[in-house]
């Protein structure tokens, strides 16, 4: 294969590259218009069966050269990436609720008031570790004045 020849692929290789791009993005916008139609009509967004279809639909037409493995960890991924358009949507909504309802993202634990906006440290043992070291670990978090521990009482 002549330099030239070599240059020649590898254009090639760019140019599909930038249709894929191309291609995936125009993809997330049909996922955007479905997601929007989906809320308005207040259907749940992810249709697992609906994935397992599509991935049944690609792997009957894949003629190679790459495994049925690597085409679904490819088409997964961009699955994926089509759920994480909007899900922020969601995320931003919770994050700001503590403006608009703050009674609802507090909660009284032991006499303190977790998400009031403080911050908190919660202690705790590992879960592999004995009951003496669950209870050494309270009793040292107790002494230095501790209050709140996960999976232990102090």
């Amino acid at each position: 294969m002549s330099n030239n020849e070599l240059r020649q692929l590898q254009t090639r290789v760019n140019d599909v590259n930038l249709e894929l791009l191309k291609l995936i993005n125009e993809r997330g916008k049909l996922i955007q218009d479905i997601d929007q139609a989906k809320e308005t009509h207040g259907i749940h967004r992810y249709d697992p069966a609906r994935d397992r279809k599509m991935l049944d639909n690609i792997h009957e037409h894949n003629n190679g050269p790459f495994e049925k493995s690597t085409i679904e960890h490819i088409f997964k991924e961009i699955f994926k990436a089509g759920l994480e358009l909007n899900k922020d949507d969601h995320r931003k909504a919770l994050l700001v609720s503590r403006k608009y309802k703050p009674e609802n993202t507090i909660v009284n634990l032991r006499g303190e008031q977790i998400g009031d906006g403080k911050q908190y440290f919660i202690f705790g043992p590992c879960a592999v570790e004995s009951y003496e070291q669950v209870a050494a670990v309270a009793k040292a978090m107790k002494e230095k004045g501790l209050r709140l521990l996960r999976g232990g009482s102090l």
